[in-house]
């Protein structure tokens, strides 16, 4: 036998308009108030597992990473080298100077703790700034 569901539309006086979600009891014609997740009405939204990148560095670099439609992600935990090679471009930097400032990372021992998701234009800004160096291209970001 097929259940029956109902929706009632309740005017809340802080939320306004929210709904409250009924089964029709078959057996005694009452109607129980219901989870619409719990009871199949509603599916709730799960984004797909990332698929995870990683790369390490003699520096100490060890960061883990995602793409994010076109932009690049580095996953809080992720360390950060703490030195930086002598020719490392003025962006890299700029931009590792722009995210201790923020707060996006801390130092820890030899390395800079990530400690938030950090977003990048490309992989190879993310893993120049990682590293703290020339980044030679995105296929260094290993795939986990």
């Amino acid at each position: 036998m097929e259940k029956e569901f109902f929706v009632e539309a309740v005017e809340h006086p802080e939320l306004g308009e929210v709904y409250r979600f009924f089964e029709l009891d078959a057996v005694s014609g009452e109607e129980v108030a219901v989870d619409p997740f719990d009871s199949g009405l509603v599916s709730r939204y799960q984004e797909p597992a990332p698929e995870l990148f990683h790369i390490t560095s003699k520096r100490g670099a060890d960061a883990t990473g995602f793409y994010r439609g076109e932009r690049f992600i580095v996953q809080k935990g992720s360390k950060f080298a703490a030195t930086t090679s002598p020719k490392c471009p003025k962006r890299y930097l700029r931009f590792r100077e722009e995210l201790l400032l923020a707060g996006k990372f801390a130092p820890l021992g030899k390395q800079y703790l990530v400690l938030e998701d950090i977003e990048f234009d490309s992989p190879l800004l993310a893993m120049g700034v990682a590293i703290g160096g020339w980044a030679k291209g995105a296929h260094d970001w290993k795939k986990i």
